[in-house]
């Protein structure tokens, strides 16, 4: 307890009163030695006088409830001066209790203790929470070195995810004439019909990643058929024909958006809109878009490439075989939009320049 009065008689009284009580008591009679005491121990109530020399009681109680270290300390005023204008400075300056003099001992215990039990309770709830604050914090560090680390664990499988399709293309490339150029061309040729067929920019992306495993399937074609130069005999095609759904069986059954995407593209870029196609004969919409869309960039490449055992096609005669299979091997509007956006192909045919085939088959005699 700090007994705060100037009279040094309520001091002895209060003292012995509360000492009774099992209370350990501090004594200032003045306000500034009262701030002092504050501020160098902790109090659970004080009993403050009103009129005392220097800082009267309403001055030192807003210094008390100004100060964040102390301002949550209960004070209960003990004064003579009780009449209602009196009380309610109390109440504005931040008083918990008002006790007259003279005070009947009985209503001091009881308004002390009833302090001192409010102060208690708020300090164990001051102490309860900064614990939770304190383990809030640690969880909240847990957290975020947990989801750091997750993170880091995303970046190493979407780079681990990224290189194994990358690597699983280039087996097929070393497996068939398809090239990095050829398959660079192919894919940015799916990208930009996609966008331009207002599939969305992160559809096109997926369809543009994807495309370059259109031909995995050729993993599976025995190398008596893959190699061979020339146009292959019915029987030999047939086999060529298989390598669109083994390339869907290597793909397929993920949950990534990626993977399955590329897996429909694999089954699907041979099939032709009058259902002439392989390996389901699908027709027109019934084929996926992005399977029509894989038809339209890869014929258009193959054609307009070099290789050791052809010329490239002029573009005329390019242009002339897309319009020629418009509507018949190619969708139609596929057609239109490729055409219509010729600047945005030819750019992207200058940007990935052939830097050499691989084997050299007979492109055109294995579609």
């Amino acid at each position: 307890m700090l007994v705060v009065d100037d009279d040094v008689a309520v001091h002895r009284m209060l003292t012995k009163l509360l000492h009774n009580e099992g209370y350990d008591v501090i004594t200032a009679q003045s306000g500034v030695e009262a701030i002092a005491i504050l501020e160098s121990n902790t109090i659970d109530t004080v009993l403050l006088d009103v009129r005392m020399p220097g800082l009267d009681g309403f001055e030192v109680c807003r210094r008390i409830r100004s100060d964040p270290r102390i301002a949550q300390t209960p004070v209960v005023f003990v004064s003579a001066a009780n009449d209602r204008l009196c009380r309610r400075e109390a109440r504005e300056a931040g008083a918990n209790d008002f006790l007259s003099k003279p005070f009947d001992e009985a209503e001091l215990r009881a308004r002390v203790r009833r302090s001192v039990n409010d102060k208690r309770e708020y300090d164990a709830l001051s102490a309860e929470r900064i614990a939770l604050q304190a383990e809030v914090r640690e969880q909240t560090r847990a957290l975020q070195e947990a989801t750091e680390a997750l993170q880091r664990v995303r970046r190493e499988l979407d780079q681990a995810h990224h290189e194994t399709l990358t690597r699983l293309t280039r087996a097929a490339e070393f497996r068939d004439d398809e090239t990095a150029a050829h398959l660079q061309r192919m894919s940015h040729y799916c990208g930009l019909l996609a966008r331009k067929r207002g599939l969305g920019e992160f559809t096109a992306e997926l369809i543009r990643a994807a495309s370059p495993m259109h031909d995995v399937g050729k993993i599976g074609i025995p190398d008596r058929i893959l190699l061979k130069r020339g146009r292959l005999t019915d029987p030999e095609f047939e086999l060529m024909k298989q390598h669109a759904e083994i390339g869907y069986r290597i793909l397929t059954g993920s949950d990534s958006e990626l993977l399955r995407l590329a897996a429909s593209i694999a089954r699907n870029h041979h099939e032709k809109w009058d259902g002439s196609g392989y390996p389901r004969g699908l027709a027109g919409e019934d084929i996926p878009i992005e399977g029509r869309i894989a038809a339209v960039a890869d014929v258009f490449d193959a054609l307009t490439s070099a290789r050791p055992y052809k010329h490239a096609w002029s573009l005329a005669d390019a242009i002339a075989l897309l319009q020629s299979g418009r509507g018949e091997h190619f969708d139609p509007e596929l057609v239109d939009l490729f055409l219509a956006s010729l600047d945005e192909v030819l750019e992207i045919r200058d940007r990935f320049q052939e830097r050499g085939p691989l084997d050299p088959t007979s492109e055109l005699g294995h579609q």
